[in-house]
């Protein structure tokens, strides 16, 4: 099976979100979301492609996969630089260094 060429934009990131800070016991709590759709380059969904963001200075890892749609979704992720990973059987890894969230970012 031969490996397809996968161009940077294999992985349409939707957005890049900061949830609105929240009062939860009288400390403001600000925590970031991504979420995005894993296309192939003729367009169509490319389902269970394993999604993971590093916070590359805590080195904290979340991992998710998208559905059969594409799409993808990790919440609760605190601020700071991330450094994004997908990957597919069949497809080259794609990552995405530079994505930096940060309080008051909308």
């Amino acid at each position: 099976m031969r490996k397809q060429a996968v161009s940077p934009w294999w992985v349409v990131i939707v957005a890049l979100n900061l949830a609105v800070p929240s009062l939860s016991y009288g400390q403001a709590v600000a925590g970031a979301q991504i979420h995005g759709t894993i296309n192939d380059p003729s367009g169509g969904a490319v389902p269970n492609a394993q999604v993971t963001v590093t916070q590359v200075s805590m080195g904290l890892v979340r991992t998710t996969r998208s559905d059969n749609t594409g799409l993808y979704l990790l919440t609760d992720l605190p601020v700071g630089p991330y450094e994004l990973e997908v990957s597919a059987s069949g497809f080259r890894k794609y990552v995405q260094s530079g994505i930096i969230f940060r309080v008051g970012d909308i």
